[in-house]
């Protein structure tokens, strides 16, 4: 009764962000560590400094990333993995895939992966819609593609923090933005990370170290 009724409910809706079955929002972990994502790169200035700013702080983070940017950007998938990152998709335009026809879902997740496989071996087996935006034909186009969809719980519906929590939480996965005020506020967690005595770690890190 149960899974039928959540059918009925994912039918009717444009979008789920909120329930457990439109993607990852938390880790479950006896770490003390949170899951850092950055989205919509790769950026030629600056993605280099947030790789950077990483390394200072002995952290890693999930760069989902956009398949338009990646024309531009090729490279950048290099120095992501060299600097102990992990890259995933993040679509190839950046806009919102609910309420698309399955078909025009499963092209921009199929082009940005054969972008990413053709500069990289080995990428994180996830999928971050834009916006967040989740509904059956997104989850069906991620499982095609054997990809884990992954959304957030620390930064708003934009992708952006616009208020740092009082507090991060073992198993927060925490969304910036892979541009110029996401890097402040990159900068702003990792100070709070450190002040509460946790580890950032990319998503595929944390999941493993659980």
């Amino acid at each position: 009764m149960l899974p039928a009724l959540l059918a009925i409910v994912l039918s009717l809706l444009p979008m789920v962000r909120t329930h457990p079955a439109a993607g990852l929002m938390h880790v479950p972990t006896h770490r003390r560590a949170v899951a850092l994502t950055v989205n919509d790169g790769p950026d030629g200035r600056v993605t280099p400094m947030i790789l950077r700013l990483l390394r200072e702080r002995g952290a890693s983070a999930t760069f989902f990333v956009n398949g338009d940017a990646l024309r531009d950007e090729p490279q950048m998938l290099l120095e992501i993995r060299a600097a102990g990152c992990e890259i995933a998709n993040h679509g190839f335009h950046h806009r919102r895939l609910a309420g698309r026809p399955y078909q025009e879902i499963a092209s921009e997740v199929r082009r940005t992966a054969t972008l990413i496989s053709a500069a990289v071996p080995i990428s994180g087996p996830y999928l971050r819609p834009p916006f967040g935006s989740v509904d059956r034909s997104v989850v069906r186009a991620a499982r095609t593609a054997h990809l884990r969809i992954v959304l957030w719980n620390v930064g708003d519906t934009d992708e952006a923090l616009r208020k740092l929590p009082a507090k991060l939480h073992p198993g927060d996965i925490v969304s910036v933005r892979d541009d110029m005020e996401g890097y402040k506020e990159l900068r702003a967690v990792l100070d709070l990370a450190q002040r509460e005595h946790l580890q950032a770690d990319s998503l595929g890190m944390l999941l493993a170290q659980r």
